[in-house]
């Protein structure tokens, strides 16, 4: 169990690498195209790589309806709402910008929904986690904000940032049931599909207004990366981590994309990245660290509460109700597919 939380951890960190490069390869996307042509790009693409990929896939239960319907449902939340808003914002805001705001937010707004609805625990150490990963990604804002030209529309792209953090972490919650039903792979595959189809809706009145001719094979390869990478690999690794460690573990994570985003968006963009932005990136990273281990923790300790006691003995004593309470609480909790 051990050796499998580690590698989620492992897929978990390089799905953050991934994300981080997205910020700048889909600011570039939208410089050459619509941003609703650029996003139906990267997710149609994806969802061809993950078709292709399920049809080499050794063969697994065909899900319930409830469950496919429940993935397209996410696909329209977390593919189509919130990366329209994602594309949308990097048009009018730094990529960096939404590198730092997307996931400050999001492990925060998750775990306030797990915390309230009693599914989760709120053990000191990790409130001080997501503590330190808020304060560390707010002065990462803050010295970013210093460092860059304000532009006009930058207020605007900002909001439509934090809106795509309430979305996106709706996604995540919707996976965390999707995943006690169905194989990853299936699930991110409908889910892609159907968000796919949502794009395509939205991007059909703009299609028409792309200079198809004038698109070089740059352009071509960074959306064939980002179909492939940020998409198709990353999301379906994403899914797999909320499966093995829990949706607010892998929420936590995401306070690594900062870090990748801003080093990217340096080294492909040109955008700052000074000594202050790096010690708010290990302050962001440490939370994330110490949220993850006590959670961790956190479910080790539940999971050895729940072994068998003997008839009679004093554990047994309102054993019913601390199971109860137990299951409500334990992060991730909930059946998980092998």
């Amino acid at each position: 169990m051990k050796t499998k939380a580690n590698g989620a951890f492992g897929g978990l960190l390089f799905t953050m690498v991934l994300w981080g490069s997205a910020f700048p390869s889909s600011n570039y996307a939208t410089e050459h195209v619509p941003h609703e042509v650029a996003v139906l790009f990267r997710f149609g693409g994806g969802a061809l790589v993950l078709l292709i990929t399920s049809l080499f896939r050794r063969s697994h239960p065909t899900p319930k309806l409830k469950d496919i319907l429940g993935a397209c449902l996410a696909g329209v939340v977390g593919v189509c709402g919130y990366n329209s808003l994602f594309f949308w914002g990097v048009t009018l805001a730094p990529a960096s910008d939404g590198s730092v705001i997307f996931p400050a937010l999001t492990p925060v707004i998750t775990a306030v929904v797990l915390i309230m609805s009693r599914r989760e625990s709120a053990r000191p150490t990790r409130i001080l986690g997501l503590v330190l990963g808020v304060g560390g990604a707010a002065l990462f804002f803050v010295t970013t904000n210093a460092h860059s030209a304000p532009g006009s529309n930058r207020l605007m792209g900002d909001t439509i940032f934090l809106v795509g953090a309430a979305v996106w972490s709706t996604y995540t919650l919707l996976n965390r049931r999707l995943v006690a039903g169905m194989d990853p792979l299936q699930a991110v595959t409908y889910s892609t599909v159907a968000g796919s189809i949502a794009l395509g809706a939205m991007a059909a009145p703009h299609i028409g207004g792309v200079d198809w001719g004038a698109l070089s094979g740059e352009f071509w390869g960074n959306a064939f990366y980002l179909a492939i990478g940020p998409t198709a690999v990353a999301y379906l690794l994403y899914v797999r981590g909320i499966r093995d460690v829990g949706a607010s573990a892998a929420s936590v994570m995401m306070f690594a994309v900062p870090l990748f985003g801003t080093v990217f968006s340096f080294l492909s963009l040109g955008e700052s990245f000074t000594l202050s932005q790096g010690a708010a990136a290990v302050v962001m990273v440490g939370g994330a660290l110490l949220a993850v281990i006590s959670g961790q923790k956190s479910a080790a300790a539940q999971s050895a509460d729940k072994q068998p006691v003997a008839a009679g003995s004093p554990q047994e004593t309102g054993g019913a109700e601390a199971q109860e309470a137990i299951g409500a609480a334990a992060p991730g909790a909930g059946p998980v597919v092998r």
